[in-house]
């Protein structure tokens, strides 16, 4: 297994769960077009697709087992996310049987008192959202081991709940800008909501990342060969290895050995330490710096403006979130 591939599972759940959550609050609001509603219900649950696919291929218990992680909450998470994926479904489903009344404008927000289908799917997207709010908690639940150091591990989950909204607040509010580019002059009020929501729950989740401490995880298993040469000597109850320290070589293009030293070994290029900058300064100091701008932008109705800035905080913040979640889970694969 390898530790993007997990983190990449971690970041999709996070992703799809944040996305749906912040639709139905705008769906709830009735202040945003039906027409986008639609198109960002149909497209979050091609996003539970693939986040159950790649459940299934990078997070399965099977998969994780051994690794420290805590195995009960591990077993708790392809039913909660199963049944979140399967909840949007039938809000969907009445999301398009809801229509218009007829001389409704096009683009336009409902008005009105809700009808009976509306205030159906206002609970099941509810209820949906919970779930997958549910699906981010059992996840964290599971990986909060890894660095427990703090309140038992609570900040993790504290950070994957944050993480969630923030990465799905910017999703939605990137989406939301390219909309109004066929409704100019449909209120800024939903841009303004998704884009408050990211800066908030993405300056909680910086919070808790400060907070959460250092790894705790158990490493791997190593076993190593003894090579030719060694001793092993019982002398008092005690137990001594003698191995001679051989001269690595390497063959040049001529078939000769050469030694190896320490001028010509490769060294990463990145640390671990390098990494955790790069996660605080791409994923959280960048985004907010952009998502200000952007909010700024579209209280001042420049939607085009916004929706750039916000097209680079969905980069930057999904950058973050990879490199929140490797390091995270990067100790137990060593």
């Amino acid at each position: 297994m390898q530790t993007l591939q997990l983190a990449l599972f971690l970041v999709m759940l996070e992703l799809t769960v944040g996305s749906f959550v912040s639709l139905v609050f705008l769906d709830m609001r009735r202040d945003t077009s039906r027409g986008f509603v639609i198109f960002q219900g149909w497209l979050y649950l091609i996003f539970a697709v693939l986040t159950l696919l790649a459940m299934n291929a990078f997070a399965t218990p099977q998969l994780v087992q051994g690794y420290g992680l805590d195995d009960r909450w591990v077993r708790a998470q392809g039913p909660v996310v199963l049944l979140f994926a399967l909840l949007m479904i039938p809000w969907n489903v009445l999301l398009w049987a809801d229509r218009p009344p007829e001389g409704a404008k096009k683009g336009k927000p409902a008005r009105g008192p809700a009808s009976g289908l509306a205030r159906l799917r206002f609970a099941v997207g509810a209820l949906g959202a919970l779930v997958g709010i549910a699906a981010l908690v059992v996840d964290g639940m599971a990986y909060r081991t890894l660095a427990s150091s703090h309140l038992n591990g609570a900040f993790v989950v504290a950070s994957f709940l944050a993480g969630g909204l923030a990465l799905g607040g910017v999703m939605t509010a990137m989406l939301l800008g390219h909309w109004y580019l066929n409704t100019p002059t449909a209120s800024g009020k939903p841009l303004e909501f998704a884009t408050t929501l990211m800066l908030a729950t993405l300056t909680l989740e910086l919070l808790f990342t400060l907070f959460v401490g250092v790894s705790t995880a158990r490493p791997t298993l190593t076993t190593h060969v003894l090579i030719p040469g060694t001793t092993i000597g019982t002398s008092g109850g005690r137990v001594t290895v003698i191995t001679p320290t051989p001269v690595p070589t390497t063959t040049t293009a001529n078939g000769h050995a050469q030694a190896i030293t320490a001028a010509n070994v490769r060294q990463a290029p990145l640390t671990t330490g390098a990494m955790w900058w790069l996660e605080f300064v791409l994923g959280f100091a960048a985004p907010l710096a952009l998502g200000a701008i952007a909010l700024y932008l579209t209280r001042g109705r420049s939607f085009q403006s916004a929706t750039g800035m916000l097209y680079l905080c969905v980069s930057f913040i999904f950058i973050g979130e990879i490199l929140g979640r490797g390091l995270l889970v990067a100790p137990i694969f060593s």
